[in-house]
């Protein structure tokens, strides 16, 4: 036998006083009366009140006395300890996901009408029954480990909220089932989600119907690569419901509306659409694209898209030749490129600082010492890699494409009269690429550290008819971005739920915005990574500068509710079973029996 409450038998002390009252003289009033005959009875309990005759109603005292000790012992709350380990257990798996959002017919989401469910079981927890709560999102977790005090569980179901992201049910199941590993007794699993896999063992009450719905699963921009000043749009629309549907596709720009576009889809129809012509903000804009639906369905937040439409960024580029009229021309209609030709003889160190890429076409200044250098450059023919064995008419036979320089370039049947084998920096803490190869040789290397980049091709343009191919513009634009650091426009969206790691240098708001600041930012958090659980933009501060990450549910699975839902199955009852009540409970219902019973006696005049 355990106490829970030991504290209680401080209220042990109360007993002298109950005995003490026991003992209390009364002190009765004089009065005179015309004659004695009425009040017999008044002077034989008064002879009775001497000391040795109070305990002639003992019954009395005693029941007093018990009743009192056996509410204190309830207080204490008294519990075998057998029962406190091999008590009933029951770990209650909630579904935070996106589709829980979901609205059912009576105007409820499907998450509200699971946490009733979860509240209505917590509220039987006890000294025999024991109740923990896994929360499913992203990935479970135990939000509340086995307890058998209600405070604790229901403060946490008060403290959920719903999320966007897409999780892994099995994921959840097999840590409920590893909790109940840990503890003896019965066990069960309550399953509180609008799907239940196909086990006879999970406890899973209906919360949820088949409801249609219309969702945004694909968005993402990416420049055109004619003129990186201008974007295209990919969007697709799915049609999970059993009727036609018919909605409108509205595309806003920083609030301000680019296009209304209907769209008919029918049941179970995947549309792919892609939108051109969307002109890159200026770099005061936020560039927030937002692609949203007017349909109104079971789920709101699939409704809605959110992807980055970056500010065209202007580089400025030196470029170092003794005259390459191909180069010349290309950078001059470059509209994202802002360029300056200069001699070979005319170069100096300290010019690299005031531009985002540098050019040596043919070229190396005599005492150039890369090691050394700063800045990001682009070596063309001559570079600090290369290797005395040459090259004589060689294949392009690799080319990376998902290499920022080479991405959408083919150079297939290019000729070369010549090249050099170039060889990436084995020292320096450079991390290497060779996007363009001829078997095992690089024709194309690249190199990172820190926030230096350099790219090398071991080719001399005019030894080749590259200039006169259209991969050209395309191969230098793509080269001289990734030199400059415009990455953002190979920024993906991310997807709610995903960890994204953060350099020494980046702070991330951990809650989105959806509209546009009216004021402050929200305040970065010092974290190594950003978990974002809902949908919307997020700010990321670096080197002093602000840049958006878009992020979206696109889930088929989350936006897909046609699946029927579970039904109570015939073992859900037992789940509001109250079993055998704990013996604090016992003592308390003895306690009133015997308080009955002295009332009782009271007033048959048994007892005073």
């Amino acid at each position: 036998m355990t106490f829970l409450q030991p504290w209680a038998a401080w209220f042990l002390a109360g007993l002298p006083v109950i005995v003490a009252l026991y003992f209390l003289r009364l002190k009765r009033r004089s009065l005179s009366v015309s004659t004695h005959l009425f009040w017999q009875r008044v002077l034989g309990e008064n002879s009775r009140r001497a000391f040795f005759q109070r305990l002639r109603q003992w019954l009395s005292l005693l029941l007093h006395v018990l009743i009192f000790s056996i509410l204190v012992a309830a207080l204490a709350r008294p519990l075998l300890r057998q029962a406190v380990h091999s008590g009933a257990s029951t770990v209650i798996v909630l579904d935070v996901r996106a589709r829980m959002q979901a609205v059912e017919p009576d105007g409820r989401q499907r998450l509200d009408k699971a946490l009733d469910h979860a509240r209505a079981l917590v509220r039987q927890a006890g000294e025999s029954r024991q109740f923990a709560l896994i929360t499913l999102d992203a990935a479970p977790a135990v939000a509340v480990p086995f307890s058998t005090d209600q405070k604790p569980l229901l403060d946490a179901l008060d403290a959920i909220r719903p999320t966007d992201t897409a999780g892994e049910l099995p994921a959840a199941l097999r840590l409920a089932d590893s909790l109940l590993k840990s503890r003896g007794g019965d066990g069960q699993i309550v399953l509180l989600s609008d799907r239940t896999p196909d086990d006879p063992a999970l406890i899973a009450p209906a919360i949820a119907t088949p409801r249609d719905n219309l969702a945004i699963t694909r968005f993402a921009t990416r420049p055109l690569p004619a003129d990186p000043a201008t974007s295209a749009a990919l969007i697709e629309l799915q049609n999970f419901g059993t009727t036609p549907a018919r909605t409108e596709l509205e595309l806003t720009l920083d609030g301000r509306t680019l296009d209304v576009k209907p769209f008919a889809l029918q049941p179970g129809e995947r549309r792919l659409e892609i939108l051109p012509g969307l002109t890159r903000p200026t770099r005061a804009a936020q560039g927030w694209l937002t692609a949203r639906i007017t349909a109104d369905d079971a789920l709101a937040s699939d409704n809605i898209a959110y992807a980055t439409l970056p500010p065209a960024r202007l580089n400025r580029v030196l470029l170092i030749t003794a005259g390459n009229s191909f180069l010349e021309k290309l950078l001059a209609v470059d509209p994202s490129v802002k360029f300056q030709l200069i001699a070979p003889e005319a170069w100096q160190p300290a010019l690299a600082e005031k531009f985002e890429a540098v050019i040596f076409d043919s070229t190396l200044p005599a005492g150039f010492d890369f090691a050394q250098a700063e800045g990001n450059f682009l070596f063309l023919k001559r570079t600090p890699f290369s290797t005395t064995r040459q090259l004589d008419h060689p294949l392009v036979t690799g080319i990376d494409p998902a290499h920022p320089a080479t991405r959408g370039v083919s150079l297939q049947n290019v000729s070369i009269v010549r090249a050099t084998a170039l060889t990436p920096p084995a020292s320096g803490g450079w991390l290497s690429a060779s996007p363009l190869r001829s078997f095992d040789d690089a024709l194309l290397i690249t190199g990172t550290r820190g926030t230096r980049r350099f790219a090398a091709l071991g080719f001399d343009l005019l030894e080749s008819d590259l200039p006169l191919r259209v991969a050209f513009p395309l191969l230098i634009s793509n080269t001289l971005h990734w030199l400059a650091g415009d990455t953002a426009s190979a920024l993906p969206a991310a997807q709610a739920g995903e960890i994204i790691p953060l350099t020494g240098s980046q702070r991330a708001a951990s809650e989105p915005l959806t509209s546009a600041p009216s004021g402050p930012l929200p305040a970065p958090a010092d974290a190594r990574f950003l978990q974002p659980m809902k949908n919307g933009f997020y700010a990321v501060s670096e080197n002093g500068g602000t840049r958006w990450i878009a992020v979206n549910t696109f889930s088929a699975a989350e936006s897909d509710l046609r699946v029927p839902a579970t039904s109570v199955r015939a073992s859900a009852p037992s789940i509001f079973a109250t079993g055998p009540l704990p013996p604090w409970q016992w003592l308390t219902l003895v306690a009133f029996a015997l308080f009955t019973f002295e009332w009782w006696l009271f007033h048959r005049r048994k007892t005073e």
